[in-house]
């Protein structure tokens, strides 16, 4: 008889549902069901989407409208605000309905700029006199994490939550700064752990991100000091592409930074977990109790999603894919499969089917 495990909801702070914008591989409606077949019972969605960006309080009330008509897990919204945006004036309103602030220091989707710790000083001291309890989340650069961190978490003692680190030597900036007593975290993706920078040989475009995938070496020390509590938090950066778009950059030149797989976290980790490489205790630490406390989320006891513990290879499940309709894990090793979703007192998800869906807005303070 399959096993069956029972843990608290899964939290996902750093997700890209692209709606709206440009890029068409996803929907708010596509991801969020993705999330949620994924053991998800809250995301939290970035600012920087293609084409239209969330740099004011009217696209952000936007966002919201969409997520009420059409999500179907609880989603919280990061405001954004970059150097060439010049939207200070927009970050007073935009401090209330947003769980956070995203800042781009390197290149990414949208933008292909390095910067300095002192082109965000205008923009950090204006986020945190409007919003000094919620999380500044920063897409690093090559160099200029320490300025930053000594910026952000040092001069105005705001809470820094560094994304997706790839390389050990980002976490020891994080260590020391914590050492140090500074209010800092960070994250790392699935993909940083599970694949290598040797990928893109053989798969292209298919397998390029910002930050770029780490070398074998560094992804098996990425996974060591997640287990070990020096990497706070798993996030997923679920930045979906539609397969087309990938061939497109990998035959015709251009870029498309990203891949998809919020539906796949959990039953990697999972594995993992039942090959002894991670405790079940620390693996609802940095899935769920870590990820909301980043952002200021109660968990209730009632909130669970329950997994059938079988263990199956990553195949082309159509209807567990998100909108891009491919997954960068396949083939891969995983355990678990979603049976049943309980958020608060609500059945999202009872024998492997969705039942309902909920288009609630989250923010700091709220309970899940």
């Amino acid at each position: 008889m399959t096993e069956i495990l029972e843990i608290p909801g899964a939290v996902d702070i750093h997700v890209h549902l692209r709606q709206p914008g440009d890029n068409k591989a996803e929907t708010i409606a596509s991801g969020t069901r993705a999330a949620l077949l994924g053991g998800f019972t809250a995301i939290c969605d970035m600012p920087n989407n293609p084409g239209r960006p969330t740099w004011s309080a009217h696209r952000l009330i936007e966002k919201q409208r969409l997520i009420r008509k059409s999500a179907y897990v609880p989603v919280g919204l990061y405001a954004g605000a970059q150097p060439e945006s010049n939207n200070l004036d927009q970050l007073p309103a935009m401090a209330k309905p947003a769980i956070g602030l995203k800042l781009y220091s390197a290149p990414t989707t949208g933008s292909d700029k390095d910067y300095t710790a002192k082109d965000f000083t205008k923009i950090v001291s204006a986020w945190h006199e409007s919003a000094p309890a919620k999380p500044i989340m920063l897409h690093a650069g090559q160099t200029n994490l320490p300025g930053l961190i000594e910026l952000i978490a040092g001069k105005f003692g705001h809470h820094l939550h560094v994304c997706h680190v790839n390389a050990s030597r980002e976490v020891e900036l994080v260590e020391k700064a914590k050492a140090d007593g500074l209010p800092v975290t960070c994250g790392v993706c699935p993909h940083h752990l599970f694949k290598t920078s040797h990928d893109p040989l053989s798969e292209g475009w298919f397998a390029r991100m910002k930050p770029p995938l780490a070398r074998q070496e560094e992804a098996e020390k990425l996974f060591e000091l997640l287990v070990n509590g020096a990497i706070d938090i798993v996030e997923t950066d679920h930045a979906p592409h539609s397969a087309g778009a990938k061939w497109t950059a990998e035959n015709a030149g251009g870029s498309c930074w990203g891949v998809p797989g919020i539906e796949f976290a959990l039953p990697l980790l999972l594995y993992q977990m039942v090959k002894g490489r991670i405790s079940r205790e620390r693996l609802i630490e940095i899935t769920s109790t870590k990820p909301a406390k980043i952002i200021g989320l109660k968990l209730s006891g009632s909130t669970k999603v329950t997994w059938q513990m079988e263990i199956h290879r990553i195949g082309d499940e159509k209807t567990r894919l998100s909108g891009s309709g491919w997954t960068p894990y396949l083939g891969k090793l995983a355990a678990g499969k979603v049976k049943k979703v309980v958020i608060g007192k609500q059945v999202l998800v009872a024998d492997g089917k969705i039942m309902a869906k909920t288009g609630r807005l989250i923010n700091r303070g709220d309970q899940l």
